[in-house]
Protein backbone atom coordinates (compact mmCIF):
# COMPACT_ATOMS: atom_id res chain seq x y z
CA UNK A 1 0.00 0.00 0.00
CA UNK A 2 2.83 2.46 1.01
CA UNK A 3 4.50 1.74 -2.82
CA UNK A 4 1.26 2.34 -4.72
CA UNK A 5 0.72 5.88 -2.35
CA UNK A 6 4.33 6.34 -3.33
CA UNK A 7 4.09 5.80 -6.86
CA UNK A 8 0.85 7.88 -7.30
CA UNK A 9 2.25 10.87 -5.65
CA UNK A 10 5.88 10.72 -8.02
CA UNK A 11 3.20 10.25 -10.91
CA UNK A 12 1.58 13.37 -9.64
CA UNK A 13 4.80 15.16 -8.64
CA UNK A 14 5.83 14.15 -12.73
CA UNK A 15 2.78 15.48 -14.12
CA UNK A 16 2.86 18.57 -12.45
CA UNK A 17 6.42 19.35 -13.07
CA UNK A 18 5.67 18.51 -16.95
CA UNK A 19 2.66 20.51 -16.54
CA UNK A 20 4.81 23.37 -15.05
CA UNK A 21 7.55 23.32 -17.53
CA UNK A 22 5.04 23.11 -20.35
CA UNK A 23 3.55 26.04 -19.08
CA UNK A 24 6.43 27.96 -19.10
CA UNK A 25 7.74 27.16 -22.49
CA UNK A 26 4.28 28.52 -23.39
CA UNK A 27 4.58 31.63 -21.86
CA UNK A 28 8.14 32.12 -23.11
CA UNK A 29 6.74 31.24 -26.72
CA UNK A 30 4.01 33.59 -26.62
CA UNK A 31 5.79 36.73 -24.51
CA UNK A 32 8.63 36.28 -27.27
CA UNK A 33 6.31 36.71 -30.06
CA UNK A 34 4.82 39.70 -28.51
CA UNK A 35 8.49 41.15 -28.28
CA UNK A 36 9.04 40.25 -31.72
CA UNK A 37 5.33 41.90 -32.75
CA UNK A 38 6.31 45.36 -30.49
CA UNK A 39 10.15 45.23 -32.20
CA UNK A 40 8.62 45.00 -35.58
CA UNK A 41 5.62 47.75 -35.10
CA UNK A 42 8.74 50.16 -33.64
CA UNK A 43 11.16 49.26 -36.29
CA UNK A 44 7.80 50.38 -39.10
CA UNK A 45 7.18 53.21 -37.12
CA UNK A 46 10.85 54.57 -37.25
CA UNK A 47 10.91 53.58 -40.62
CA UNK A 48 8.13 55.16 -41.60
CA UNK A 49 8.51 58.71 -39.30
CA UNK A 50 12.33 58.73 -40.69
CA UNK A 51 10.96 58.37 -44.80
CA UNK A 52 8.30 61.32 -43.86
CA UNK A 53 11.09 63.20 -42.67
CA UNK A 54 13.50 62.68 -45.21
CA UNK A 55 10.82 63.55 -47.49
CA UNK A 56 10.02 66.55 -45.68
CA UNK A 57 13.59 67.79 -45.52
CA UNK A 58 14.24 67.18 -49.43
CA UNK A 59 10.94 69.47 -49.92
CA UNK A 60 12.67 71.89 -47.95
CA UNK A 61 16.10 72.22 -49.33
CA UNK A 62 14.22 71.95 -52.98
CA UNK A 63 11.96 75.03 -51.61
CA UNK A 64 14.99 76.78 -50.45
CA UNK A 65 17.48 76.22 -53.51
CA UNK A 66 14.46 77.58 -55.58
CA UNK A 67 14.25 80.83 -53.69
CA UNK A 68 18.08 81.08 -53.58
CA UNK A 69 18.01 81.18 -57.32
CA UNK A 70 15.20 83.59 -57.66
CA UNK A 71 17.24 85.66 -55.77
CA UNK A 72 20.70 85.10 -57.68
CA UNK A 73 18.61 85.82 -60.94
CA UNK A 74 17.66 89.21 -59.14
CA UNK A 75 20.90 90.33 -58.07
CA UNK A 76 22.22 89.34 -61.87
CA UNK A 77 19.71 91.60 -63.01
CA UNK A 78 20.41 94.56 -61.06
CA UNK A 79 24.11 94.27 -61.44
CA UNK A 80 23.22 94.41 -65.44
CA UNK A 81 21.37 97.62 -64.60
CA UNK A 82 24.35 99.10 -62.86
CA UNK A 83 27.12 97.55 -65.02
CA UNK A 84 27.44 100.99 -67.08
CA UNK A 85 28.07 102.79 -63.94
CA UNK A 86 30.59 99.92 -62.05
CA UNK A 87 32.48 100.28 -65.64
CA UNK A 88 32.64 104.10 -65.68
CA UNK A 89 33.82 104.05 -62.16
CA UNK A 90 36.40 100.85 -62.75
CA UNK A 91 38.13 103.45 -65.29
CA UNK A 92 38.03 106.32 -62.95
CA UNK A 93 39.61 104.05 -60.35
CA UNK A 94 42.67 103.67 -63.22
CA UNK A 95 42.23 107.01 -64.88
CA UNK A 96 45.32 109.26 -63.91
CA UNK A 97 44.66 111.57 -61.51
CA UNK A 98 44.87 115.81 -61.41
CA UNK A 99 45.92 116.47 -64.76
CA UNK A 100 45.67 119.73 -63.95
CA UNK A 101 48.54 121.94 -65.53
CA UNK A 102 49.96 123.62 -62.40
CA UNK A 103 50.62 127.22 -62.98
CA UNK A 104 54.20 128.41 -62.10
CA UNK A 105 54.30 131.10 -59.38
CA UNK A 106 55.44 134.46 -60.38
Amino acid sequence: MPFLILTLLGVMLFLLLKNAAVMSTITAVVISGIAVIVFVGIWQGISYFSRQSSKQNYKQVESNLKQMVGDLQEIRSQLEEVEPYLQDLEFLKYAPQNTEVKKSET
